[in-house]
Order: structure tokens, then sequence, then C-alpha cells
């Protein structure tokens, strides 16, 4: 049986012709990747890209990608970490700005 979890990532591909030459990587919006749990909605997404590029020297495409379930849940822990830090530090910020 296989442990690991699956989903599906959106990739953009940039071609030789284009100014900033030849490049593929997976799309990050707002700052996280672009994923999906089902290939049929990361197809359509790939698809609506697709469409908005206008037939310029970009496309899209679908790639699985896996992850052992120990790795999610210390991705998982690491992120609540960096929350909770961050929310500590914005109420400091808060309670600093006021007292002046």
């Amino acid at each position: 049986m296989d442990s690991n979890i699956h989903f599906f990532t959106v990739w953009t591909h940039r071609s030789a012709k284009s100014i900033f030459g030849a490049d593929s990587h997976p799309v990050i919006r707002n700052g996280e990747l672009l994923c999906f749990p089902s290939e049929e909605h990361a197809q359509a997404e790939c698809d609506r890209l697709n469409a908005a590029s206008g037939g310029s020297h970009v496309h899209y495409s679908v790639k699985p990608a896996h992850i052992r379930p120990a790795l999610a849940n210390d991705l998982h822990l690491l992120a609540e970490a960096f929350r909770r830090v961050s929310e500590r530090d914005l109420g400091k910020t808060d309670i600093s700005a006021a007292k002046s």
C-alpha cells in the first residue's frame, strides 16, 4: 500500500523564445504552491491559465506530487509555529503602537 499523500501541482513553462529564456517551476499563488487534491481540479485551473495566456511564450501543465504523511505533519507543525510567532510579534507591535 502506498503511504504517500498525492496531490497535483500546476507548473509554468516558459519557452526559449521568451526574453527571459526557458524555465519551468511550480506556480506560486498568494505565497503558496498552487496544488489540488485531484488531477481534474488541477487540469481545470491549468486550462484556465493557458486560455488566459493568449498564446504567449508561457504555458501551464499539471504534475503529480507526493509527500510522506510524516513530512506533511512536520510541515504542518512548522507552519503552526511560525503562525504563533507571527501573532505574538504582531501583538507586541500593536501594544507598542498603543503606548506611543
